[in-house]
């Protein structure tokens, strides 16, 4: 009944109807998440905002430059941290609803996909949360969006549009690169575009693209390349040899929404098999652009574990996928019927779960699931805070950038917290050399109990150890060492805690 209900206004109002949808499901997001705790990535992330800087150990800058802005104008809340990737969701599904409408001229395929991304558990449950997926997904689908119009239209001064936006993408994930390898590929294989293969506009769009890239590789180049060493690393790394293609594969089935998953797929298969259509189908467009990233992902899943998240940048075009599998032209009356149970499957669903988390009863979940990243941390540093102040700490001591980020973010400025190991996270850092100086609290997980040990080597310990549960009604999520300590090695905050012996 939801389902024919949800079908029908989509076919009365069009786009309209879907802005008023996503208008809508964008302020629920914001209620809901300004409700929710950080996740320690965030919270890593929030850290970096505090300086703003053309790039970070593990990402390229725009997530932090994102917090960098919505805190300055709206604060140090979680509701301002999460603010611009939420609404980067509504850009990305007018994004979508608009490069459907430029390839297909069909309001109801339009209406359909960008209802659609709302519909995709990855969007609805993970781009509500500050991280470079967020913006990394907004601008590869405004690129397209983009390109988009050039495929059907004569105005070559797009391509510096295309650049601008292409570059925005590679400074929030270097994920986007791939899209790079998706432009070239569509102007040389399909035969819409051979208008632009020798156009210096094309040319005028890499150099815009290359230029808004720039910063990222001039910091990256004063840094060793630290940040570049640690992403590309990855490829061609092998892990212990097995295969994870059925678990990359499973994983993206119920991550896109399993109705979604399955439409997307027999539009794709439905356009192998007409070969005579595909030459001039949009679908080739879309699948020239997305397939890179694609075929990169299922290699490496061949021999090491993929994150489910990095495929995020093709869910949009994935969403156009199933709009067209339930077109009168491409689907039948079966994937028409099936295609009723996206919206309310995928966004009902979303929606509960991030209700139920919103309230206290998400809070007190009694069962350990993957939202422990987001419970307890207000009552953790409390612990901590009373044992500092019982200590006479001044400084807090940590060994992971999660916890860093979510004691730094409770603390609010008013107590230092410094991880002690891996350093190279925090060139941008600035720490006054006499904290080292006075007494500190370090705090370690027991999941880490045999380098607390070493840990200490770093220090004089000052008190017992004492142990403080982080937990969620009364359940207890993770447990932590606790330790006041003193004498800090002067170079402990560019060199790092030294684990050997």
């Amino acid at each position: 009944m939801l389902g024919n209900a949800a079908r029908s206004v989509l076919r009365t109002y069009g786009g309209v109807s879907v802005a008023v949808a996503v208008t809508a499901l964008t302020l629920f997001r914001l209620l809901a998440i300004s409700h929710i705790s950080l996740v320690p990535d965030e919270a890593y992330y929030w850290l970096w905002s505090k300086v703003p800087s053309a790039g970070y150990y593990d990402h390229p800058p725009m997530i932090a430059w994102w917090i960098w802005l919505s805190t300055t104008i709206a604060g140090n809340s979680v509701f301002a941290i999460r603010l611009l990737p939420v609404l980067s969701i509504a850009v990305t599904s007018a994004a979508t609803y608009l490069t459907a409408r430029e390839l297909f001229d069909d309001r109801h395929i339009a209406a359909r996909a960008a209802m659609w991304v709302n519909a995709m558990f990855l969007i609805g449950l993970e781009h509500i949360f500050a991280t470079p997926d967020a913006p990394s997904t907004m601008f590869w689908a405004l690129t397209v969006l983009a390109l988009a119009h050039l495929r059907q239209r004569d105005r070559p001064w797009i391509w510096v549009i295309v650049g601008l936006l292409a570059g925005a993408g590679c400074v929030s994930k270097y994920t986007n690169l791939f899209l790079g390898l998706g432009i070239v590929a569509w102007l040389a294989l399909d035969p819409a575009a051979r208008r632009w293969r020798l156009d210096p506009w094309v040319i005028v769009g890499g150099i815009v693209a290359f230029v808004t890239f720039l910063p990222v590789l001039l910091w990256n180049q004063a840094h060793n390349w630290i940040s570049f060493q640690k992403q590309f690393g990855r490829i061609g790394e092998a892990g212990a040899g097995n295969s994870h293609l059925a678990e990359f594969l499973g994983g993206q089935f119920g991550l896109i929404n399993p109705v979604l998953a399955v439409l997307a797929s027999v539009a794709v298969w439905t356009y192998f098999r007409r070969r005579q259509y595909a030459v001039q189908s949009p679908l080739t467009f879309l699948i020239l652009l997305n397939a890179p990233l694609f075929l990169y992902m299922l290699v490496q899943s061949s021999h090491d574990r993929v994150h489910p998240n990095w495929m995020a940048p093709l869910y949009p075009a994935l969403a156009i996928f199933a709009a067209v599998a339930t077109s009168s032209e491409f689907g039948s009356a079966r994937m028409l019927r099936l295609g009723r149970w996206a919206t309310p499957v995928g966004i009902g669903l979303s929606s509960l779960i991030l209700a139920i988390f919103a309230t206290p009863l998400g809070r007190e979940m009694p069962l350990r699931s993957p939202a422990d990243n987001v419970l307890g941390w207000r009552g953790l540093y409390s612990s901590l805070d009373e044992i500092r102040q019982r200590t006479g700490a001044e400084w807090i001591a940590t060994t992971d950038y999660g916890l860093t980020g979510e004691l730094a973010f409770q603390a609010k400025d008013e107590v230092p917290v410094r991880q002690i190991v891996d350093r190279q996270r925090y060139f941008f850092e600035h720490t006054d050399p006499a904290m080292l100086e006075k007494i500190g609290l370090l705090v370690v997980s027991a999941n880490e109990e045999e380098r607390f040990l070493k840990y200490r080597k770093c220090f004089q310990t000052l008190s017992p150890v004492e142990t403080v549960h982080r937990q969620a009604g009364g359940r207890q999520i993770e447990l932590y060492f606790v330790v006041a300590v003193s004498h800090a090695p002067a170079d402990l905050l560019s060199r790092g805690c030294q684990l050997s012996g």
